[in-house]
């Protein structure tokens, strides 16, 4: 089983993003990314690791973090994932990135708390909804144990840590073994800051 990953999840300086090969459980090629301004590095980190995999033909499967995570860095990940899949003529498979995080702990109690945009995280729970709340108001003591990039920004959590800022690639190839194959669609936690403008949409071209 041959399989493409993408995480185009993380944001800010750290390299918790990734492009990766797994074939029968083990990694073959990966390259990490930087989460700011990964979004135009993922095309050529994935030609970088065919070549270093010795790769030719097309893979079995696609898998990709769908978030929550970078507006940019998933839109261009998932976008990217889903045109090769489209040309390999391969499944693709979703998994959220706290799902990721859990499988490659091993730990399926893990909150994953990551990075969001004006101090804030999004909070990836083992049961329930992805959300969104200010760095003020994360009541943490609400969890078992948590992981995640957001982790290293406070000194003292009043919950278990675990030192895992990222997923690597077998933890996202486990996620997505419970998972079914479909489209690979971002979970967006916050709403886009574009909006369409106030007069409306220019009228299509004649």
């Amino acid at each position: 089983m041959r399989t493409v990953v993408f995480n185009g999840a993380g944001a800010g300086t750290g390299s918790t993003n990734l492009v990766a090969l797994v074939e029968d459980g083990r990694i073959v090629a990966e390259q990490h990314l930087a989460g700011r301004g990964a979004s135009e590095h993922f095309a050529p980190a994935l030609r970088t690791v065919l070549e270093a995999g010795g790769w030719s033909g097309s893979p079995d499967r696609v898998i990709a973090v769908i978030g929550p995570g970078s507006f940019t860095g998933l839109r261009a990940s998932l976008s990217l994932a889903a045109g090769l899949a489209a040309g390999w003529g391969c499944p693709t498979i979703g998994v959220t990135l706290g799902a990721a995080i859990r499988a490659t702990l091993g730990q399926p109690d893990v909150t994953c708390v990551s990075v969001a945009r004006r101090g804030r995280y999004f909070v990836d729970p083992p049961m329930g909804e992805v959300f969104a709340v200010s760095a003020d108001d994360l009541d943490a003591s609400a969890f078992d144990v948590i992981a995640g990039d957001a982790v290293s920004e406070r000194e003292t959590w009043p919950c278990r840590v675990m030192a895992c800022v990222a997923p690597d690639a077998l933890g996202i190839v486990r996620a997505a073994e419970t998972q079914s194959s479909g489209p690979l669609m971002p979970l967006y936690v916050d709403p886009p800051e574009a909006k369409p403008p106030a007069a409306g949409l220019r009228p299509l071209p004649q």
